[in-house]
């Protein structure tokens, strides 16, 4: 929806211009209106400047943008509850009068009159900031899966909130140095998974957890977090049935569908975007709804998402992946938005040029599957071992030997009670592309959470939907990807009421040879599609092969400039070899070699 930037400062006032120059950075967020508010705290000489980026969303009216002032409290607001419709009628009922129709002002006056308890009943994604000039506090937020940002910088002097690092950088004027244990991990194992501490991939960076508030006390100038929401205890609603089922997909759709704006899907051949469309057909949604499909010529996705509009006779919009040369332009920009390394796969790169698309089209709305995989079941390799040992310890054999019979070429169910550990160990190759010091190579296990044995099935979802896990990692690219060309992604899945399905059972997840069974059962609810029972779905994919060999001289140039690189790689022998076996540029290494140099060079560029 938005984005904003904040800043306290001790004895010193605000430099404005540099201070609005940092907010402007983020126009991408929200570039629909622009606000900014500077106080001064007499008593304690404290300097506060407050700015934000709007995109105009729910009541498209110039009351509601921000900062927003309620009761002398300031909101910095980033985000969607989408049901503060229903959390504005029970206040209404207390004579309590609104001057807007937007979620921002049910917002603060929530926080004003409950200080911060309402933050339980919010059903959305958000990240936010109140300042209470009743205590002289900042009060911060972020959703329960984190997707949305909110990162800070806390030094004795300054305190920085923002929705985007690069406007902290720029504000302090500083390079940014990354954190050595996540950069081992990436260029060792391929991850940077967003951390499940404060402590951000950047030094001195950190971030708000999700499912954390965090308390800034401005007179003693400290911070602290506590967490409002526990993946792996909390909403636990024991009834697993197909109708409850049913009635919270569709109370989901529907609240994700409020928006004075156009809405748009993103169809893309899998289960979870399909059973959207599915829910969105039956009850006659679809009318309102935009569809768009993604071609990138790489996978059967796009033949199943124009069959099931096909069957619907539905009109959906194609979009073609582009491969030319402003594919390496475009990698550059992707860079500058993530802020973070990332995987060279579709939903990572071949993403924003869907959004970049929808976003032409004049739609600022777009719904996805995102949370689909991990809260149902959906990744074999991933889950299915967890499975598997659960149902040893439950001595559920009938359905073990139900599995292997049907699964006879799945090495992950075939070995499970060797998989996770054989996929835990470090592999001890030697790269010779690599000069990372043995004792390093030896202490940089991975950081993937899930890779324990001692986890039985619930807990491994749940670690991987938790600050730290992997759904973490695929929202990021999801809110860079869509918010770079300023469009909202809302992700059904997500919704708080269908959380607690997360603890189904592997019984609901895993059924003969099919994955996310109990969603894929549904659509007989709702309406039978194509996508229903198809068992190859492989993810969005993106062609590297001919990104990497339009663009062998950018990233040669790229990787060879790259400083950080220096101490870990033996740069100048890399780009030598692959000159001569150009293949060498798009093994795991060379990806990672770029996707480092791409984020230095675009993060540290004036």
């Amino acid at each position: 929806m938005c984005g904003f930037f904040q800043v306290i400062q001790k004895n010193k006032p605000i430099d404005k211009k540099l201070f609005l120059d940092s907010l402007s950075s983020m126009r991408h967020r929200g570039p629909d209106a622009s606000g900014h508010k500077f106080t001064h705290d007499q008593k304690n000489n404290v300097f506060m400047g407050f700015g934000h980026q709007r995109l105009s969303i729910l009541d498209l009216d110039e009351r509601s943008n921000q900062p927003f002032v309620e009761n002398q409290n300031i909101l910095l607001f980033n985000g969607e509850v989408y049901n503060y419709k229903s959390i504005k009628s029970q206040y209404q009922k207390r004579s309590v009068l609104y001057h807007t129709n937007s979620d921002t002002e049910v917002v603060a006056k929530s926080f004003s009159m409950q200080n911060f308890e309402d933050i339980h009943k919010f059903n959305g994604m958000w990240s936010l900031s109140l300042y209470n000039a009743h205590d002289n506090s900042i009060f911060l937020s972020r959703d329960r899966y984190g997707k949305k940002p909110l990162f800070y910088y806390h030094d004795k002097d300054v305190f920085c909130v923002s929705s985007t690092i690069k406007a902290i950088k720029q504000y302090l004027n500083t390079n940014l140095a990354f954190n050595e244990e996540q950069l081992l991990n990436y260029l060792l194992h391929g991850d940077m998974f967003p951390t499940n501490t404060t402590q951000t991939h950047f030094d001195n960076i950190k971030q708000i957890l999700p499912g954390h508030n965090g308390y800034f006390d401005i007179e003693n100038w400290e911070i602290k977090q506590k967490r409002y929401f526990n993946a792996c205890t909390d909403n636990i609603d024991e009834d697993y049935s197909e109708d409850n089922l049913v009635k919270k997909l569709k109370q989901s759709v529907e609240l994700r569908l409020t928006s004075d704006r156009p809405i748009a899907l993103l169809l893309s051949g899998g289960i979870d975007s399909s059973l959207i469309l599915s829910i969105l057909h039956h009850y006659g949604y679809h009318e309102n709804v935009h569809v768009f499909m993604g071609d990138t010529g790489r996978s059967d996705d796009y033949k199943y998402a124009k069959k099931c509009a096909n069957q619907l006779n539905i009109k959906a919009d194609t979009i073609v992946s582009d491969y030319s040369s402003n594919a390496f332009d475009r990698f550059l920009q992707i860079c500058l938005h993530h802020e973070k390394a990332f995987p060279f796969n579709g939903n990572a790169i071949a993403m924003s040029q869907m959004y970049e698309e929808i976003a032409q089209n004049d739609i600022p709305v777009v719904l996805d599957g995102s949370g689909g995989d991990e809260l149902f079941g959906g990744y074999w390799e991933r889950y299915i071992p967890f499975a598997l040992i659960d149902a040893q310890y439950n001595n559920d054999q009938e359905w073990i030997n139900h599995m292997k019979s049907f699964n006879k070429n799945k090495k992950e169910i075939q070995n499970y009670e060797n998989y996770i550990k054989e996929n835990s160990l470090f592999k001890k190759y030697f790269n010779p592309f690599l000069k990372i010091p043995m004792n390093k190579i030896l202490k940089a296990n991975t950081l993937d959470p899930i890779r324990n044995p001692n986890l039985n099935f619930n807990e491994a979802l749940c670690q991987d939907v938790s600050a730290g896990g992997r759904l973490g990692e695929w929202i990021w690219h999801n809110d860079r990807n869509s918010m770079m060309n300023s469009v909202e992604s809302r992700s059904p899945f997500l919704d708080c009421e269908l959380h607690s399905f997360i603890n189904s059972g592997y019984k609901n997840k895993f059924h003969e040879d099919w994955n996310k069974y109990e969603l894929r059962k549904v659509f007989d609810r709702f309406t039978p599609l194509p996508t229903q029972w198809r068992k190859e779905k492989q993810g969005f994919r993106w062609d590297g092969k001919h990104f990497f060999y339009n663009n062998k001289d950018q990233i040669t140039e790229l990787i060879k400039g790259s400083e950080i690189l220096k101490e870990y790689a033996h740069k100048d022998l890399f780009c030598n070899s692959a000159s001569m076996i150009p293949k060498i540029f798009r093994s795991s290494i060379g990806k990672r070699f770029l996707g480092i140099a791409g984020i230095e060079y675009m993060m540290n560029r004036d």
